[in-house]
């Protein structure tokens, strides 16, 4: 049997380009079990491998070179300098031979001895391209320009590495701060070849720093679609979409939503996904998202703001059991414990929340927050004692707080105690913010308690100016003006009151109300209900709105969607809508008469149609117009009334079920009803027409309706007070 080196072995077994002298087969299995051990990240065990087979064949440069590599990759670097000592002497003419002796004299920190190293290698062999990127790499901190140099270099040799290389020169020119240099180095980049990433990450983030947002968002588009499971890119490209610079939601969503599809836990997707559900004032899905999200384990804000989430859709109690859970997780966290409180207030656990806050402030005696709350509910339900102490502790931590000051004030004032201090307080509020409508408000109540009627009835008149959509305002101008002896306005002022009001709290102004119109004379209780009603129609405005068509007829039924428009004075168009909004038919009542398109419906008489069609739009008109509510026409429209929570509301007839008005030929019945605010004007969500064998409803739309005028309950047009019984 022919004896074979080593070497020779290898070259049959690995198909090694070199050759390595063996002394027998023992020191070749032990090099390739090294071999295996290395690559399988058994690092100690093919180092002892490789040590053995040097025992065997000690003058092996291969073996030497193999085993000084590993040793320099687990950092063994004493034992990796004695072999790669003993390379450079055992062959001192390859190039190969002298960027090893070099990396070992780097790893040791000889700049010098790797920099001389690595030149040696270049000047034995002006192809070997490793040895240029090597010292590219060794004066990349030192002399970027340098640097740069060994790689031109080194793309010479290997032009197959060209996007890597590019990519290496951009980042040295970014830190010369050679801005055209590295975009045009980070676009040959990208171009060698479009599927590498990091240099088109560098040129999104490139294109940020520069405010080139459009740019940005375009490369990193273009990456999201190379990497489609990349929550951290998708994200990016979201807030990138929420900046000022980019301001577009729909699309922030759109991104937000690929990462959250990846990972519902994802606390960036979910922070934002909820974020612009907030801004929908969808709340519901606002906590959806928030719920799953990882930020709750760790942070509190997370938790503050899933709490408030619950509490706008409705869910205190759930908003209520987890802040009471993270209140435990991070007992020494005010704001959770702050929040709760209010919860607890909220909910009517009023003494609990009093308690909690009296905890925070004795624990952060400078929590304002929490002190000034404290001293609200305490005034709320009668302990005076604690709310003064507390409002006037807050006035010594800040005498120019102007909430606090009008809050003391008005507190005294609408108890009839300390009087003149109480108004002193209040014009302190009022000198440091004089447009301050609740001020204002506060400064008139407190001279009437005084009995400075003339001064008080100046105050609220400026106050109402201010303020119109506040019961309580207009309730003290309906004592102001009574005491005026306005008996008039104190009775339209109260009324307004109580249209403003929630349900529950109707009962003063009722009160009020019924006082007062025992002593207004008969004959002008009429004119007053008719001038309340006007206050709050919206009659003459233009508008227009999104609505729901139902009619009913010989036991069918039929649904269309619709658009109402109303332009003053007397032009007013219904336009019926069929799929994808396409117009079906369409009718125009203006001042001249009304313009009609055909009808062709099976089982109806277009003639009749046509007939009831143009008696419904004019009841539609008018009403839109005001004329139905207009001087002369307001028969059976004396009384309004209030129907279900909130602000809904109604206008019932005089002796008519059901708000009907006939119109002059007992015919046809048009029924407004159930009225909603929009800019503080009454609109029917319902205009029913019941005719002979058909029943119409005409439902408006009050999320999709364009709507600007705001209505400023008649301050505009006359000062309240300006007349007199």
């Amino acid at each position: 049997m022919i004896k074979r080196t080593l070497n020779a072995l290898i070259l049959l077994a690995c198909c090694a380009p070199a050759a390595l002298a063996a002394a027998d087969k023992e020191a070749y299995l032990h090099f390739m079990n090294g071999m295996v051990q290395e690559r399988r990240g058994n690092y100690d065990t093919a180092m002892q491998e490789y040590k053995r087979t040097l025992l065997l064949d000690p003058q092996s440069v291969f073996v030497h070179k193999q085993a000084l590599n590993l040793a320099l990759h687990i950092g063994k670097v004493e034992e990796a300098a004695q072999w790669a000592d003993y390379v450079v002497k055992a062959d001192s003419s390859t190039a190969d031979n002298w960027v090893l002796y070099g990396n070992v004299r780097w790893a040791k920190g000889d700049l010098e001895g790797a920099r001389g190293a690595y030149e040696r290698a270049t000047e034995l062999d002006p192809s070997a391209h490793e040895a240029f990127y090597q010292l590219a790499s060794l004066w990349s901190s030192r002399a970027p320009e340098k640097s740069v140099g060994y790689l031109k270099k080194y793309l010479e040799l290997r032009p197959e590495d060209a996007a890597e290389i590019y990519y290496q020169i951009a980042v040295l020119h970014n830190m010369k701060g050679d801005h055209e240099e590295v975009r045009k180095n980070l676009v040959l980049s990208k171009a060698a070849d479009p599927y590498y990433p990091q240099p088109r990450y560098m040129l999104g983030e490139f294109y940020e720093l520069r405010s080139d947002t459009a740019a940005a968002i375009a490369e990193y588009e273009e990456l999201a679609l190379l990497e489609p499971g990349n929550k951290a890119l998708y994200d990016h490209i979201g807030a990138i979409y929420t900046s000022p610079a980019a301001s577009d939601l729909p699309m922030a969503e759109k991104y937000f939503l690929k990462a959250y599809a990846l990972d519902k836990a994802d606390p960036v997707a979910s922070y934002w996904l909820s974020i612009i559900s907030e801004q929908k004032r969808d709340f519901n899905s606002a906590a959806g998202y928030l719920e799953g999200s990882s930020a709750l384990k760790e942070d509190s804000d997370a938790t503050l703001r899933l709490a408030y989430y619950y509490t706008q859709s409705g869910r205190y109690e759930k908003a209520i059991a987890m802040l009471e859970t993270a209140a435990k997780k991070w007992p020494d966290n005010m704001e959770l414990a702050y929040f709760l409180a209010l919860g607890y207030d909220d909910t009517g656990k009023t003494p609990k929340a009093r308690e909690l806050l009296k905890t925070i402030i004795t624990k952060v005696p400078g929590n304002v927050e929490a002190r000034m709350q404290y001293a609200v509910i305490s005034e709320r339900v009668g302990d005076m004692a604690a709310a003064e102490e507390n409002f006037r502790e807050l006035i010594r931590m800040n005498p120019a707080n102007a909430n606090v000051l009008n809050y003391l004030g008005y507190s005294l004032a609408d108890r009839g105690l300390k009087l003149e201090e109480a108004e002193g307080l209040i014009a302190g509020a009022v000198a440091l913010e004089p447009g301050n409508g609740a001020y204002l408000d506060s400064l008139a109540w407190v001279r009437f308690k005084r009995g400075r009627k003339d001064e008080a009835l100046a105050d609220i008149t400026r106050a109402l100016k201010k303020v119109y959509d506040d019961p309580v305002v207009w309730g003290h101008a309906g004592d102001i003006y009574e005491a005026a002896g306005d008996l008039r306005a104190a009775w339209l002022a109260w009324k307004k009151s109580e249209l403003l009001e929630k349900p529950a709290k109707r009962k003063t102004a009722a009160a009020r109300l019924k006082a007062l119109e025992k002593r207004i004379p008969g004959d002008q209780a009429g004119v007053l209900r008719r001038e309340h009603l006007k206050a709050f129609l919206p009659a003459g405005l233009e508008f227009s709105s999104f609505a729901k068509v139902e009619a009913k007829l010989r036991g069918k039924t039929v649904k269309f969607d619709a658009i109402l428009h109303y332009s003053p004075p007397e032009d007013f168009t219904i336009t019926v809508m069929g799929p994808l909004m396409a117009p079906l038919w369409k009718a125009r009542l203006t001042g001249d008469g009304i313009e009609m398109d055909a009808v062709s419906l099976a089982g109806l008489d277009p003639d009749a149609f046509s007939y009831w069609a143009s008696l419904m739009g004019a009841e539609l008109r008018d009403w839109f117009s005001g004329k139905t509510a207009g001087t002369g026409k307001t028969e059976g429209w004396g009384e309004d009334c209030f129907a279900g929570g909130g602000r809904e509301v109604c206008l019932t007839g005089d002796g008519l079920p059901g708000e009907i008005r006939p119109d002059r030929e007992k015919k046809l019945v048009f029924a407004p009803a159930h009225y909603f605010f929009k800019n503080l004007y009454l609109f029917p969500y319902r205009l029913d027409f019941k005719l002979p064998g058909v029943s119409l409803r005409v439902t408006l739309d009050n999320e999709q309706m364009n709507f600007g005028a705001f209505n400023t309950l008649g301050l505009d047009a006359r000062e309240p007070g300006d007349g007199k019984n």
